[in-house]
């Protein structure tokens, strides 16, 4: 087997991989933007006996931890071909991944599962799912009286013209902690204009905006075709941020628009938010839960250093069998409101070491996605004393992942 990226010549291929894990299959020529959406740079292949067998794609993203931002690879598209499967394809894939990730500074990673005990097997621990709510347009009846005290005003654009904006808006209000509903776990894409593109190409942006600045963004697909009865037509909102609440009164306003036109609303929503706040006489809500996430960190120091927790030193021994650059022992300090890093070489004494980890148990702690209680409950934290375990309680406290961006 032979692990290799990909060339632009390589693209058709991944293209029909794709095709047939994902999609529905055809034979008939695809658009050259299908291929120009895919970066050659972030795609790894398995080889076997000169053909592509696997695949796998690393997206360079950034993603708020805790309220910092870190260099954030995202694995999607992993698929092997059904006549090469159950020979190792996707583990000397994500092996590799880790390499390529560790070369381009970076630290932590994120992935939906295909199934949940292979990647934990690689080191990731299971974070929370998004929740997706079906709102009655009916319910959001009360924002077409409100009145518009704070002066805003709506823009509704074509999705594919907003990368930039939604960037901007993103990184300045993650910086002044003024994003809501909710900003950790939050993935910002580096898409190039192509991918955003192939990506958006049929959805819409509505954008809210106070003294011409964005305040509100909603990303968001509509189906009111003439041929479907009004139960079915939908608006389905895969991205949606606000700054305050009139901000999100007047988002709200905007869907209430349709109420002529469509019958419900699809919105990604944090699992802890009570929604029935916000609506009227919505009644019985439908909801699902969107597949897991999982978290993994890639380099721990630059995942542990910099993060807002304030906290007593201590020192602990990582092992992690698939980023041999984690082996090894690790002081932290956060006695200034943000964490530092040292890495130990030679010999420690065992009596000056709080506890031990794995690659996973350190990976949930750093995203808040298990209790301390659960993490010794797995042996993945384990040899702590019950003081160092109150501190762990109460400095890296749990915290709900809430990224509606899917990869």
């Amino acid at each position: 087997m032979k692990i290799r990226k990909i060339s632009n010549n390589d693209r058709l291929e991944i293209l029909k991989g794709d095709l047939y894990a994902y999609s529905r299959w055809t034979n008939q020529d695809l658009p050259r933007s299908h291929l120009t959406a895919i970066n050659p740079e972030e795609v790894l292949v398995a080889e076997i006996d000169g053909k592509i067998a696997a695949a796998l794609q690393c997206f360079n993203f950034q993603q708020s931890v805790r309220g910092s931002l870190k260099a954030m690879g995202g694995i999607g598209g992993v698929w092997t071909y059904p006549e090469y499967r159950n020979q190792g394809c996707v583990k000397a894939l994500m092996k590799s991944a880790f390499l390529e990730m560790r070369m381009q500074g970076i630290c932590v990673s994120m992935l939906t599962p295909f199934k949940e005990s292979f990647y934990e097997g690689l080191g990731y621990a299971i974070a929370n799912s998004t929740n997706e709510v079906n709102i009655p347009i009916s319910s959001l009846s009360k924002y077409l009286k409100l009145p518009n005290s704070a002066n805003l005003t709506c823009d509704r654009l074509a999705a594919t013209e907003v990368k930039d904006i939604l960037s901007s808006f993103l990184y300045e209000n993650l910086r002044s902690q003024t994003l809501l509903p909710h900003s950790h776990g939050l993935a910002i894409t580096n898409f190039t204009y192509d991918q955003w593109w192939h990506l958006h190409r049929q959805k819409l942006c509505v954008v809210v905006k106070r003294d011409r600045q964005p305040v509100a963004l909603a990303i968001y697909a509509i189906d009111s075709s003439g041929n479907l009865p009004i139960c079915d037509r939908q608006i389905d909102i895969s991205s949606i941020f606000w700054t305050d609440i009139e901000s999100r009164d007047r988002l709200l306003h905007f869907f209430a628009s349709h109420r002529d036109q469509i019958h419900s609303l699809k919105m990604p929503v944090p699992l802890n938010a009570n929604l029935h706040t916000w609506l009227s006489d919505a009644g019985q809500l439908e909801s699902s839960m969107t597949a897991p996430w999982m978290v993994r960190a890639i380099d721990i120091v630059g995942a542990l250093h910099g993060l807002p927790i304030a906290c007593q030193p201590f020192t602990f021994v990582l092992s992690d069998p698939h980023c041999h650059w984690n082996d090894g022992i690790f002081g932290v300090n956060g006695d200034r409101g943000n964490l530092t890093v040292k890495r130990y070489n030679g010999d420690f004494q065992d009596r000056a070491i709080d506890f031990r980890a794995t690659i996973a148990g350190i990976s949930a702690l750093i995203y808040g996605t298990h209790a301390i209680a659960e993490l010794l409950h797995k042996q993945w934290i384990t040899k702590i004393t019950s003081e160092t375990c109150e501190r762990l309680e109460k400095c890296f406290t749990p915290c709900l992942i809430y990224n509606p961006f899917k990869f």
